[in-house]
Formats: structure tokens, sequence, C-alpha cells
């Protein structure tokens, strides 16, 4: 009887562990637990692993322990949000339909899965957000951003690689911190940017520090870039006088980069000077 019950738990323990993963779930939700994506019974068919779990009723689901499996695919739509801020894999992110997705910290990898980097990966589509906020997050096949479709980058304490990267009228955002915004870097391979269609728009308001040059996109290999005509700089003064855009376009075979030079602007400068001459006032009349 021992040698027989010992293989029996055994397949128990398998069949219970198998049927924690799903090869499809969709989200149910359950408050009661602050909507945690790695609770299972917070899914239909068990917790997302091979195939696609899909987010879509509208809720707000929180990723914020280490996720270990890696998942076929993940679908945020229908105003639903996942907020992102420790490790999980995924070989496809789609956003669709006003579904957001904010990645706050950790670690979002989408992995290699193609022999070129060109297979999907990433989709944003139809009123879809993917805001990046923190954390070390790498797109190893190809991103597409549709109509509607925004990719935005608030702050500067994340760390963004991408692969391929392709768009004819996405918007990308930037949105300033007081101390810069993060960059868009292709290093990955084949790492091709084709966003001229793109719209591009950059918040500075938030900044407080001096004249610096930030790089939006940094493309190690090629691509075409936006005109400066795509390009909406707010809260930081006018062109010319607080901020310049340096954007070169090779077309192929050589880095293309887009660059933000923040210059303070004149009022700036009138009162730095203002404060160094009352300074010398007050100096020479202690001398006096």
């Amino acid at each position: 009887m021992k040698t027989i019950k010992t293989p029996l738990v055994a397949f128990a323990g398998m069949v219970l562990l198998g049927s924690a993963l799903s090869a499809a779930t969709a989200w149910t939700g359950n408050a009661n637990d602050g909507d945690l994506f790695g609770t299972a019974g917070n899914w239909n068919s068990g917790l997302p692993g091979t195939g696609t779990a899909t987010i879509g009723n509208g809720d707000t689901v929180d990723l914020s322990t280490n996720y270990a499996t890696t998942i076929d695919g993940v679908t945020v739509t229908a105003n639903s949000t996942l907020n992102v801020s420790a490790d999980v894999t995924s070989k496809l992110l789609t956003i669709q339909d006003t579904g957001t997705v904010n990645l706050t910290g950790g670690a979002f990898t989408l992995p290699k899965t193609s022999g070129n980097n060109n297979g999907g990966g990433l989709t944003i589509n139809n009123g879809g957000t993917l805001n990046i906020s923190g954390g070390d997050h790498i797109f190893n096949e190809r991103a597409v951003l549709n109509a509607g479709s925004i990719f935005r980058v608030t702050g500067s304490t994340s760390t963004i690689r991408m692969n391929q990267i392709g768009t004819a009228n996405g918007t990308f955002d930037f949105v300033f911190d007081t101390a810069g915004v993060s960059t868009i870097t292709g290093d990955l391979g084949f790492s091709w940017f084709s966003i001229v269609g793109a719209s591009v728009s950059v918040d500075g308001s938030g900044y407080t520090g001096d004249a610096a040059s930030f790089t939006l996109f940094d493309g190690s290999y090629a691509g075409n870039t936006p005109a400066s005509g795509n390009f909406t700089i707010a809260g930081l003064g006018a062109e010319g006088v607080g901020w310049t855009l340096d954007i070169t376009n090779s077309g192929g075979g050589a880095n293309d980069t887009i660059i933000l030079n923040v210059i303070p602007e004149p009022g700036t400068y009138a009162l730095l000077g203002g404060l160094l001459a009352l300074s010398h006032v007050m100096l020479r009349r202690r001398r006096a």
C-alpha cells in the first residue's frame, strides 16, 4: 500500500498545481484582497500562464508582488487599469479601448520570441495608454502604437529599453518631474524606430533644474523620427528662448536621436543678476 500512496499523492499535487494556472483566463475581481493580480480567486479560470489573461471589467488591478510564471499574453481593455510595481514577464501586452497600464516600479519584461525581434509584442490600440513612471522595463519584440494610443513617460526614474517600435498616428507623451524625464532607448538587437507619423507632447512644467539636455528618443540603429511640427512643448517657455530641439533622422544606418535642450529664460538670468547685484550692494554697505 505504501508504494501506491506515494505516486497518488504526487499525482494529486501535480493536478492541483496544474489547476492553478490557466490556458486562458479573465479577471473577475475581488475587492476583499485589494484586487491583487496574483490571487487565483480573482480569475475565472485560475492564475495567468499559458494563453491570454484579460482584464476587461473596468476594474483596477494591482501587481505588487513578483509574478514568477511567464505569461503568454496580457490584455487590458474596456476602461480597466493594471498597476505594475513588481517583476513580471509576458510575451504579449495589449492595451486597448481606454485600458491603462501603469508601470510604476519593478521590471516588466517582454521576452524575445522571434529570430529578428519582429514578432508581435506590445500593442496599444484605440484609446489605450501605457504610462511608465518607474522601474526597469524591456520590450524585446516589436511595439505598435495605433490611432488614439498613448505611450507616456512620466518623470526621470525609469529605464525603458525597446527593440522595434512603429506608429503612424499614435502619441508619445513626456512629463517632466523636478529632475527631468526618462529616455525611450532602442538598444536591443535590430532597434528600428519608425515613428515619423507620431505626435510628441512634452510637459516641462514640473522641471526645476538648470539648463540641461534631455534625450527623449535614442534609437541605436536607425529609423524615421517625427518632424519638429509634430511636437508640442509646454511649460518651458518659448522655442529658442526656453528650449530648443535637436532631431537626427538618418533614414537608415545611423543613430537617430531626439534631444530637448532646456534653456533658462532671460527672466531667470535677470533674476539671478538682480540677486547678485543686491548681494554686492549689501556687501559694500557692510564694509562701509
